[in-house]
């Protein structure tokens, strides 16, 4: 959607970029949620998996034909992190800091990785609401069904890195097996089943609340959350066998980096499959030391660094606040003109979109105001009932 509003342009930082970046705080854990079987919500860890290694020569092609998957054409937007934090904020009074950012991590990890992304671009949306801007990703039907249809291709490939998943972990409440399960599977796939953190964080002087789902975790089945430090992030990755698919591979490790440390997540386990799906390795990797790794990888041209990366995300982010947390309506409206009624309508969301240019930067632009559309999301992000909690307190 174009805009005859005024437009702010952010530029690609250089690659060269050696000034040390805004830190980034280490992440704490405020909340978590499991999303069951039918993909409703339950505030707990009851989908919390437990890490165990895959054994070496599992096939990663069994059970393909039971999955369930989730039915992505129903777009979920930002409820379950908003769900979250409303639960947090009602039970113990303590909320996110104003600010800043509410977000899930994929959406931090595509700005912070979008130095290095030369092919595909993205468009977000984002409003502000009591001190914070909400992000999500500007995903139009149009654009996501020209998505599932290129995944479809990519469906075999996809579904392994699941397969992994299920014979590294195991449930407190284990599946009932099968007499042609083979050792180590977990459970039948079902990607409905995910269980997230939500964590408090900051890069730099920005806030930063962000939700998103962690794999397992390294603790005795039965133990509670262990805490950030023992999660586990599991990828797969073909076998490595020469040094163009090692170059690959170092570079997909930005984006295996940069979701794990974002959510404090301090392992990745990779599983090393075959042409025909069998696993013949593992390695595990430690999330705050990989960019040191790859900067020890023989190369003229290191693959990439992390500076450029934060840099970019601290740029964006102060662009993004700097104009939109002025277009809160909490700073016009008092909260006792919300009170009045569950009927009265909300002030309208000042809704805005900023957009990635591979290869140039980043534009951010004001779409238009908008209150509550025909399927009862404020700026056609929010629920209704949350917004209007948020403005009455």
């Amino acid at each position: 959607m174009s805009s005859s509003k005024t437009s702010h342009f952010l530029p690609l930082p250089p690659l060269s970029l050696r000034t040390p970046p805004p830190p980034y705080r280490r992440p704490t854990i405020i909340s978590t949620y499991s999303h069951q079987p039918d993909r409703s919500i339950r505030h707990d860890d009851s989908s919390m998996a437990y890490y165990r290694p895959a054994p070496i020569g599992c096939d990663l092609n069994h059970g393909f034909d039971r999955r369930t998957e989730r039915n992505e054409s129903v777009d979920e937007h930002l409820d379950g992190l908003c769900d979250a934090l409303r639960k947090v904020e009602e039970e113990s009074g303590k909320g996110e800091r104003k600010g800043g950012i509410i977000t899930w991590r994929g959406m931090i990890t595509r700005i912070m990785t979008a130095p290095y992304e030369d092919r595909e671009g993205w468009e977000m949306t984002a409003i502000a609401l009591d001190g914070s801007v909400y992000v999500e990703l500007h995903d139009p039907p149009d654009v996501r069904a020209k998505r599932r249809k290129q995944q479809s291709t990519w469906a075999w490939q996809t579904y392994m890195g699941y397969s992994f998943e299920s014979f590294s972990t195991q449930f407190l409440v284990p599946e009932q097996e099968n007499e042609d399960w083979p050792t180590g599977w977990g459970g039948d796939v079902n990607t409905n089943v995910q269980w997230c953190n939500v964590v408090r964080s900051a890069i730099g002087d920005i806030p930063l609340c962000l939700g998103g789902e962690v794999d397992c975790v390294r603790a005795e089945p039965g133990t509670p959350h262990p805490g950030l430090e023992k999660c586990v992030e599991l990828k797969t990755n073909r076998v490595i066998e020469n040094e163009k698919q090692e170059f690959i591979f170092h570079k997909k490790l930005l984006k295996h980096w940069a979701q794990s440390w974002l959510l404090g997540i301090p392992e990745i386990e990779v599983g090393f499959r075959d042409d025909s799906g069998i696993l013949r390795n593992q390695r595990a990797f430690e999330t705050e030391k990989i960019p040191r790794f790859i900067a020890s990888v023989p190369s003229a041209h290191p693959p990439w660094t992390p500076g450029p990366c934060l840099h970019f995300l601290h740029a964006v982010l102060n662009l993004v606040l700097t104009h939109i947390l002025p277009t809160d309506p909490c700073l016009r409206y008092p909260p006792d003109s919300i009170r009045r009624g569950e009927q009265s309508p909300l002030p309208p969301a000042t809704m805005w979109r900023f957009s990635f240019i591979p290869r140039r930067g980043c534009e951010l632009y004001e779409v238009g105001q908008m209150g509550v559309d025909d399927t009862g999301r404020w700026g056609g992000v929010l629920k209704e009932d949350y917004v209007r909690w948020r403005m009455s307190r």
